[in-house]
């Protein structure tokens, strides 16, 4: 599980922080290009891998198709 926190978003691309499991002070954040779908861990977050990081680019993909970026939203995943 974890949240995800929009940072930013604009024509270009979508930024957003990610944190993993309960934390609520540390984070990631990740970046998905809206015209070519390039994908960018601008911080990652060391202690989980990038595991949670591409969770996050999924869950931006579907924003990004949806053309809906809401402030705050969660991934669960089995």
């Amino acid at each position: 599980m974890e949240k995800l926190e929009l940072l930013e978003v604009n024509e270009e691309k979508v930024i957003y922080k990610y944190f993993p499991e309960t934390e609520t002070e540390k984070f990631g954040v990740v970046s998905v290009n809206r015209k070519n779908g390039e994908r960018k861990i601008e911080k990652l977050f060391e202690e989980y891998g990038n595991n949670y990081a591409f969770h996050a680019f999924n869950e931006l993909e579907r924003y990004i198709s949806k053309g809906n970026f809401p402030v705050s939203g969660g991934v669960a995943w089995c």
